[in-house]
């Protein structure tokens, strides 16, 4: 008779008891394989008993504790990960990374949902699970555009997460569940990097076909604003400046000199949450002296119609784009009620710009930023068209839900309105015009980027550019008696010499 060492017995027998109890666990559980169709990523919700319930086991997680350092790293469990979850406030998000994963779940009725972007409807099924069985569901993936939403690129702007190399693959097939094309990811500062990014520029992107990941950076400032500098080379450092973002009180480089820095290293530049949501802002300096080649219009929800038109009525060209500044607006959001599962983590709010995303969806998308063109939307499309010959304009808007209006805007004045698809309208015949559409189905909309006639610099509202030069003026003295702390007396001198020069622009109107 062979006998065993007692150590090994006694390890077989727990071998043995973990197999039977797993045997058991898995006899009082139920089998959900899940797909989509066609097979594609999605961003998926499980409902028990019409209360929300995790799916369970996943390959990948992102706990959000959303603080002012955005440290999140993401976890895996295997190299190649086919489902993430990511959790803010005990809410949890799932994404089915490669369209299809297996889940262990108790007995059951349940509901689940899937989602993808904006342009596809919502699909859900409901179906019991019994104990020891295996459900198979799949879920039906419409896009609701028929494919017309695949001439556009999408856009999020401003993403906050640490990004490592071995992280890309995961992130670019989340922004695959979430239709999103371009992912810009920004570092940025509050005395210590955050949000750090493993590298810059073209070495540093992230790609798959017509899906694109591009390091920026998110310079601060409590004295000029918050603005992002996308895609560049490299890094402009400092990141912030003041007492408040960094770790002297110097307030240089202002956003001014940090444009020019990042358009030398190939950045396309703006300002962040419209005018740098600070107390004061450089915005309309940086807009006189033609400085800026985006401002974020919509973001949390909000597009800021009424700011940008008056911009716009100034007589200055501004392209709108649109950022999420994730994970803030996932963490403010469900602080106070539920995430809304239509709107996508990433991109909730996005900017389109009309094109093919060729060998890098980024540079493809980023130089019709700069083109000015393009829409922004959080759910329907829209898109402005000027006949040849400039005498009339006409608009198109679709979406899965009917729309509550389509307009066409001149000079921030409806000048077409209706409840269709379809919209046309003659031009106004004299003086600078900009035109745009604009849309809404409920709290979601969409606007083009304004299309400019006659533009010569010439106001269409004189007393829009008079009020932008009396605000101007008030910054301007606040900055005379601030505390600005600059590294030398002739950069001091350059600022105020600057912001002169923006004064006369807005003093020089013509009637």
């Amino acid at each position: 008779m062979i006998r065993l060492p007692r150590v090994r017995r006694a390890a077989l027998a727990l071998t043995f008891l973990a197999a039977l109890a797993f045997a058991q666990l898995r006899s009082l559980s139920g089998r959900l394989e899940l797909a989509t169709e066609p097979v594609m990523p999605a961003r998926v919700y499980l409902f028990k008993d019409g209360r929300p319930f995790r799916l369970s086991p996943v390959d990948a997680m992102l706990p959000l504790r959303v603080d002012m350092f955005y440290r999140e790293r993401l976890w895996r469990r295997v190299p190649d990960p086919s489902t993430l979850e990511v959790t803010c406030n005990d809410i949890s998000h799932f994404f089915l990374l490669k369209g299809q994963a297996g889940f262990d779940l108790p007995p059951g009725s349940y509901r689940l949902e899937a989602y993808r972007g904006l342009f596809y409807k919502p699909a859900v099924q409901e179906f019991t699970l019994r104990a020891g069985e295996t459900s198979r569901i799949t879920l039906r993936m419409d896009d609701w555009t028929h494919g017309a939403s695949r001439e556009w690129l999408s856009s999020d702007d401003h993403i906050h997460l640490v990004r490592d190399a071995l992280d890309d693959k995961v992130f670019l097939e989340w922004m695959e569940a979430e239709d999103l094309s371009v992912a810009n990811f920004l570092q940025l500062q509050r005395q210590m990097d955050a949000a750090w990014q493993y590298g810059f520029g073209p070495k540093a992107e992230a790609k798959l076909p017509g899906r694109s990941i591009r390091s920026g950076h998110e310079s601060r400032s409590e004295f000029f604003g918050h603005v992002n500098l996308l895609g560049g080379r490299e890094m402009i450092r400092p990141l912030s400046v003041g007492s408040a973002y960094a770790n002297s009180p110097e307030t240089f480089p202002y956003p001014y000199v940090l444009f020019g820095l990042g358009r030398k290293v190939g950045a396309t530049v703006g300002y962040a949450h419209f005018d740098g949501s600070q107390k004061h802002s450089t915005l309309l300096m940086d807009l006189a002296l033609k400085s800026i080649d985006f401002v974020e219009v919509f973001q949390f929800g909000r597009l800021k119609t009424g700011q940008w038109y008056q911009l716009l009525n100034a007589g200055f060209q501004v392209t709108g784009v649109a950022g999420s500044d994730f994970p803030v607006a996932l963490n403010n959001w469900t602080r106070e009620k539920e995430w809304s599962r239509w709107l996508p983590l990433l991109g909730p709010e996005r900017m389109m710009v009309k094109a093919k995303a060729g060998v890098s969806a980024y540079e493809a998308w980023s130089q019709g930023v700069r083109r000015g063109e393009g829409m922004v939307t959080n759910g329907p499309l829209i898109e402005l068209k000027l006949a040849p010959g400039g005498r009339r304009v006409s608009a198109e808007a679709s979406f899965y839900l009917p729309l509550d209006r389509l307009e066409i805007v001149a000079n921030g004045k409806v000048i077409a309105s209706g409840a269709g698809n379809s919209l046309e309208a003659e031009v106004p015949a004299n003086g600078p015009v900009w035109l745009a559409a604009r849309t809404a189905s409920g709290s979601l909309q969409a606007h083009t980027n304004p299309v400019y006639l006659r533009w010569d610099g010439t106001p269409p509202d004189p007393e829009a550019r008079r009020e932008l030069g009396r605000r101007w003026k008030t910054e301007l003295d606040y900055y005379r008696s601030g505390p600005l702390v600059f590294p030398s007396e002739s950069e001091k001198r350059q600022f105020f010499v600057r912001g002169e020069e923006a004064l006369r622009i807005f003093s020089a109107s013509r009637e």
